[in-house]
Formats: structure tokens, sequence, C-alpha cells
């Protein structure tokens, strides 16, 4: 009898809940709901997101785009491929940003779609599908396509690896195996990006991530195998600075002038 009379309860309270909402007017039946709090938000303009820290918005036009991306020391496009990876490698919102810049800056979308997948055997898969979403969306609001994207060239010889890293993979022997004929008998291999720009990259991207090793090791193979001058490496650390902070630029910096002292690069020449 108990349960009889809690279930009754139950239903008089749902029947009593339904008498209430039958005996609405007509007028605020059919009212449209208010849209959600979020829609009523406007998009983040350049002037907005400065609000908290306004000479932060000072600083950004006066020195990060009024200076640093001036400098002459690499181009608007090798400044916008290390930035488009070093955002991709921090998971920032403001590669939806600098994808489009990098178009702008003469970037291709076959380089931007190459860029992406270099960084992600670097900085991890999900980072790679964060930036392929982001690259694609904006590759249809511009109206592209990605042309053909040719395959490294069939490997004839053994690939040439950093042999500080020779020793790094007795614990995982597969890894080894994958860095040989994955990351350097492939991915380095594809025409999609030089040489060079791909040790931009990479040097720009192991700064991001302070990644100690492997940057000492890809400094020496930019000086020594890919073209990428002593200069070139001071100003990708200055300007990877802005997008991934100070400690990580000191860091990079160090590396940088221990590589330089033993090649007997002269510090003066440095700008």
């Amino acid at each position: 009898m108990t349960i009889c009379r809690g279930v009754s309860s139950f239903a008089l309270v749902a029947l009593a809940a339904t008498a209430g909402l039958s005996g609405c007017t007509e007028t605020e039946a059919q009212r449209e709901p208010d849209p959600p709090a979020a829609a009523t938000v406007p998009p983040p303009a350049s002037s907005n997101l400065y609000a908290g820290s306004p000479y932060l918005g000072e600083l950004r036009n006066s020195l990060v785009y009024g200076e640093i991306w001036e400098r002459p020391q690499l181009s608007k496009r090798d400044r916008s491929l290390i930035t488009v990876a070093v955002l991709q490698a921090l998971v920032r919102d403001e590669l939806e940003l600098h994808v489009p810049r990098g178009l702008d800056n003469g970037l291709t979308p076959e380089e931007i779609s190459e860029i992406i997948l270099h960084v992600t055997f670097y900085a991890g898969w999900p980072t790679g599908v964060q930036a392929s979403l982001t690259a694609a969306s904006v590759f249809e609001d511009r109206g592209l396509s990605l042309g053909p994207l040719p395959r490294a060239p069939a490997a004839t010889d053994q690939p040439d690896t950093p042999a500080a890293a020779s020793g790094a993979y007795a614990a995982v022997p597969r890894l080894g195996e994958l860095r040989d004929s994955l990351l350097y008998g492939d991915i380095w291999e594809r025409p999609q990006l030089s040489k060079r720009d791909r040790s931009l990259v990479t040097v720009a991207v192991t700064q991001a991530l302070y990644a100690t090793s492997e940057l000492r090791t890809h400094i020496g193979r930019a000086l020594d195998e890919n073209g990428v001058t002593p200069q070139e490496i001071s100003e990708v650390i200055l300007h990877v600075t802005f997008y991934a902070g100070w400690p990580k630029a000191v860091n990079a910096g160090r590396l940088a002038a221990e590589a330089f002292e033993a090649r007997g690069v002269s510090f003066a020449d440095l700008e």
C-alpha cells in the first residue's frame, strides 16, 4: 500500500506540472527561446584581445609586428613557416590567424599541409589533427584545395640520421627503426619543403617545446647539413621567443652559442 500511495503521489505531481504548463498563454508558448549567452558575445576583435592588458596590445603593434616581423634576417614567408609550426606544437588558437597570414606571406596550401605533417612527429599526433582541421577550414573559406602531394623518392641508401641520437633507442628498438625509415627516410625527404625549411621548423619547434637535447642536435644539423646560417638560427630564436616565451629562448640561445663557438662563428657579426 505504501508503494501504491507513493506512485499515486508522483502521478499527481506530474499531472499538476502538466496542467501548469498547459496554462501558459499562447503568446508565451510561441515566444522564441532566448539565444544562448555565448551567441550574444561578438567574436573577439583585435582591439578586444588586449582590454585586460592594454600595454600588451601596444607591444603587439610596435614590437611584434612593428619590429620583429619586419626584420630582414628572415623573410615573411620564413616567419610564417615557423610561426605556424610553433602554434601547432603548442596547440594555440592563434593558429586560426596565422594559417591565413601564412598564405598571404607566400606559403602554399601544400606547404602548410607539409608543415603540419612534419611538426606532428615532433609535437604529437593530436597537434596534427587540430592543425589539420584548422587548415582545412581556412582553405575552404578561401576556396583553396590541395594540389598533388608527391611522396618521398624511394630510398637507395640508409638515411643520414643524427649521430647524437644513435644510443637513444636501445630501450625502444622499433622506435629506432621508425626514426630511420619513417622520420628521416620518408618525412624529411618529402619534396614539399626544402631541407632548410624543415630545419627552420624543427629548430623552432624544439625550442618551443624546451626539448634541449633535440634542439642541440638540430641546430648542428641545420648549420652543417641544411644550409641555415648562424644569423638565421639567431633570428629563429628571437622570433619564437614571442610565441613560446623567454625561458625557452634563453635555453635555445645557450645551445646556439655552444654551436657557434664550436664552429668559430663571430658573435660580432650577428645582428
